[in-house]
């Protein structure tokens, strides 16, 4: 009898099977797509690279507001979480527009976090100033300057020139903040 119950319903669920099937048309690219020109590629993989940065220089600011000793690593960090709040609404539009998510952070973004998380006082100041703030932004500077030479978008360029003023000063600050600090070489986008 269950049996019997059981091969009725999947027969009727078989039944229904045309009506939901979804034809093979609306899986095949529409004929007006076209692939991105390269100036869209470098445009789209740069607002991905500036989003998980700027997130990832939120997080870790947050961490060096609560886990810093120093007045100045503190400071700095305030300056970082404050571009933060005025820089990602305008590039969470930007994002929007093109049909994109904000990414998530990178994995090597998370073992720094991790690394930060576990470090108090002078060992979380040097890692915080050289990786967070030198190191990422030496490398946001690189990929801004590239997208506002390449890219083709006058709304993201326009955006890219206001915000190199703002991210080379707090480069400057980082490092007056601790003088020792390293500045690695960071490839662009």
């Amino acid at each position: 009898m269950r049996f019997l119950t059981l091969v009725m319903s999947a027969t009727v669920a078989l039944s229904f099977w045309p009506a939901l099937a979804v034809p093979p048309s609306l899986y095949a690219a529409a004929p007006e797509a076209r692939p991105l020109q390269p100036s869209q590629r470098l445009e789209r993989r740069f607002l991905q690279v500036a989003a998980a940065n700027l997130r990832f220089e939120a997080e870790a600011s947050r961490l060096a507001q609560s886990r810093s000793n120093n007045l100045a690593v503190q400071e700095l960090a305030s300056t970082l979480l404050a571009r933060q709040q005025t820089a990602q609404p305008e590039l969470l539009r930007m994002l929007h527009a093109r049909g994109m998510a904000q990414p998530m952070p990178t994995n090597e973004h998370g073992k720094v976090l991790h690394q930060l998380a576990k470090l108090n006082g002078a060992k979380f100041d040097r890692l915080y100033v050289d990786e967070v703030v030198l190191r990422s932004y030496q490398a946001d500077i690189a990929n801004y300057e590239k997208v506002e030479a390449e890219a083709d978008d006058p709304v993201l360029k326009a955006w890219t020139a206001r915000q190199l003023p703002t991210l080379r000063i707090h480069l400057a600050k980082a490092g007056k903040t601790l003088p020792s600090a390293s500045l690695r070489g960071q490839r662009a986008v």
